[in-house]
């Protein structure tokens, strides 16, 4: 009776964590459509945000690094932007 919980509730967290994954990939692709730069930028850190949290929950390094390094551009960007 354990085991299946345990394996229900991974299987459910999963499924969240799935979804995650693609909200921000919808996110980021949404970005590219928009003409404005500052909110082309604002959706893009907002994906490049939920991917890193993405890749804490799964412990992929690859992904945490890259997003957080995207993040900071788009931060260090819109900064400019508004100077």
């Amino acid at each position: 009776m354990r085991v299946s919980y345990v394996k229900s509730v991974t299987i459910k967290l999963m499924d969240n964590i799935e979804i995650l994954g693609w909200v921000a990939t919808m996110i980021i692709i949404g970005s590219f459509l928009v003409n404005d730069i500052k909110i082309l930028r604002t959706l893009n850190l907002l994906g490049a945000f939920l991917w890193s949290i993405y890749g804490f929950i799964s412990m992929i390094p690859s992904i945490i690094f890259l997003n957080i390094v995207i993040s900071g551009i788009q931060v260090y960007k819109l900064y400019k932007l508004k100077k």
